[in-house]
């Protein structure tokens, strides 16, 4: 058997790539895409306690490119409740995992002060307890920023659907 590949594969590819664009395919994120400008108009409001404050800080480095917004368009506000559920229980009654659950309620307002899009995203991360204080404490710190970077994600993708599916134009 040869290594030579075939033509026709090679056309078919080069087929597909050519009418990927005429498919309405259209990439979420991007200098082109509507909601590369739209996120740069929103304010992300503070949100309380240190996860609420890693959060908004994940959320801001997402959105603004050229700092933050003059005059925002849109005002975001999140709650978060976090909390811990012990799992692995060892015979002397003692855990030795936990799950992180952080849920997170989002609502994005417009200029008007009405919502026009809300939702609730959730993230599961899990952690070790170990003899260690110090140990258990980093990997629960790890479970937390894991547990901000998805949300954050999360919200930043389900704004950018939302911005691209239903285009503002600026005011």
């Amino acid at each position: 058997m040869s290594n030579k590949t075939n033509p026709l594969a090679r056309w078919g590819t080069l087929l597909c790539l050519m009418l990927l664009p005429a498919c309405g395919y259209q990439p979420l994120h991007g200098a082109s895409a509507p909601a590369a400008h739209e996120l740069t108009l929103v304010q992300v409001n503070n949100i309380p306690n240190r996860l609420g404050q890693q959060l908004r800080n994940s959320l801001i480095d997402r959105f603004y490119r050229d700092g933050r917004p003059a005059a925002p368009e849109y005002t975001l506000d999140i709650g978060l409740s976090p909390s811990i559920a012990k799992l692995g229980i060892a015979l002397d009654d003692s855990a030795t995992r936990a799950e992180l659950t952080v849920l997170a309620n989002y609502t994005l307002r417009n200029a008007q002060g009405a919502a026009v899009l809300s939702g609730t995203t959730t993230s599961v991360s899990n952690f070790n307890i170990l003899l260690s204080q110090y140990a258990t404490l980093i990997g629960e710190q790890d479970a937390y920023d894991r547990s901000v970077s998805q949300i954050s994600e999360d919200i930043t993708r389900r704004l950018s659907l939302y911005f691209n599916r239903d285009p503002v134009k600026p005011s």
